[in-house]
């Protein structure tokens, strides 16, 4: 007569098996993949942009170790010419004195000023900064980071591409704005310093708030794929299999990412608050200009530019921070899932499980200084502020 606990284990493996599809294997193993193992080694590298690297050693934010110290030569150069492009906007504003274009200029500058905070904030923390990268390095990237090799030529030459359409469409009297009053004599004179203040300008708002968005997205989305790699993993792995070391092995995975999360939340805690206010002051700022009041088509342009750029930027930092919950989530509830069906079905109740270490542990959300939380639910509250102000502006007119 065959023995009663053996006929009920094989009904449960057989339950599970056809159920849930995951028990293929009858001995422990973890999954292949780019994980990273107990000991701190890594199993496979992955580099980030160099485009990214070249802009954050260029502009400052990370320690170089190049020899010939020609990189780290340049970045005085990109925080004067920042300064400069602040002060210099600040005295045009003041000498070509408007009532409307008072208001609006006052926000941009408001805007550059919040922009300056990030870039001295970015700075102070270089060093954290570098070791954050060298971590992010070992988790897999994520497939929106292919996008951002395109991106980055991309703003590059739509900057490059503004400036010189200004330059040339520009009427006459927008030279002698940024001479001081003072008008100029030649023409290529005029197109020389039109291009190269509208180049400043165009840096400083919108173009260096985007470069810092795609460095923030990046590392959000690479700890967003490394959790959700881990969750997959976990939904693999049969519940008779998913052992108190497997689940040793996800905590300590967890410990790491958690370090990881830290770092970023103490570097970019600063910089990303001032980086959705800047990017919510220039969209609400160019909607009015463009409500209010009628525009030559070089200045259409480039306010379009500014506008279409800050409200992407602000929408894909929410999307991209707020995906970190999701992930989270999702990578609990798995675990959850497979400790609860090992004691239920196998009947390991005197088994020591994790459910509770990992299950009470708080849900972490990326913020700016404790006052903005990243989430995707914010998303609908920016569009839907946006269309509130749209009306209200429509209706004051």
């Amino acid at each position: 007569m065959p023995n009663p606990s053996l006929v009920k284990n094989k009904e449960i493996r057989t339950y599970l098996n056809s159920n849930f599809s995951i028990c293929r294997q009858t001995q422990t193993k973890w999954p292949n993949g780019p994980m990273l193992q107990e000991t701190g080694s890594i199993i496979e590298k992955y580099n980030i942009p160099i485009g990214i690297i070249a802009f954050l050693c260029f502009a400052g934010f990370v320690q170089t170790s190049d020899e010939k110290g020609k990189t780290l030569k340049l970045w005085p150069i990109f925080h004067f010419l920042l300064y400069f492009t602040v002060i210099d906007y600040f005295l045009m504003t003041i000498i070509s004195f408007e009532p409307f274009m008072l208001k609006v200029n006052s926000a941009f500058i408001l805007a550059m000023i919040l922009i300056l905070v990030i870039c001295f904030s970015m700075r102070l923390s270089r060093r954290r900064l570098n070791i954050l990268l060298l971590k992010i390095q070992y988790l897999p990237p994520s497939p929106e980071e292919k996008m951002f090799h395109l991106l980055i030529p991309i703003l590059f030459l739509i900057h490059v591409g503004l400036s010189a359409t200004s330059a040339f469409t520009a009427e006459k009297y927008i030279s002698t704005i940024f001479a001081y009053g003072k008008e100029l004599k030649t023409h290529w004179a005029r197109l020389m310093l039109i291009f190269f203040k509208d180049f400043l300008l165009l840096l400083i708002c919108p173009f260096l708030p985007c470069f810092i968005a795609l460095v923030y997205c990046t590392i959000c989305l690479r700890c967003s794929s490394f959790i959700r790699n881990m969750a997959h993993k976990i939904a693999l792995f049969c519940p008779e299999q998913f052992g108190p070391s497997e689940q040793i092995r996800i905590l300590r995975h967890m410990a790491k990412i958690d370090e990881v999360l830290k770092i970023a939340q103490d570097i970019f805690s600063v910089p990303s608050f001032c980086l959705m206010l800047a990017n919510t002051i220039s969209c609400y700022t160019i909607l009015g200009c463009y409500l209010l009041t009628p525009m030559p088509v070089y200045q259409l342009m480039e306010y379009s530019v500014i506008g279409i750029s800050s409200f992407l930027c602000l929408i894909a930092t929410l999307w991209s921070a707020g995906a970190l919950p999701v992930e989270l989530n999702n990578l609990k509830e798995t675990f959850y899932e497979k400790t609860y069906l090992r004691r239920i079905f196998f009947e390991f109740y005197k088994e020591q499980n994790f459910m509770r270490e990992i299950l009470e542990k708080p849900d972490f959300v990326f913020s700016g200084c404790d006052i903005l939380f990243y989430k995707r639910s914010s998303i609908l509250a920016a569009v839907g502020t946006l269309i509130t102000y749209t009306v209200l502006v429509i209706n004051v007119n």
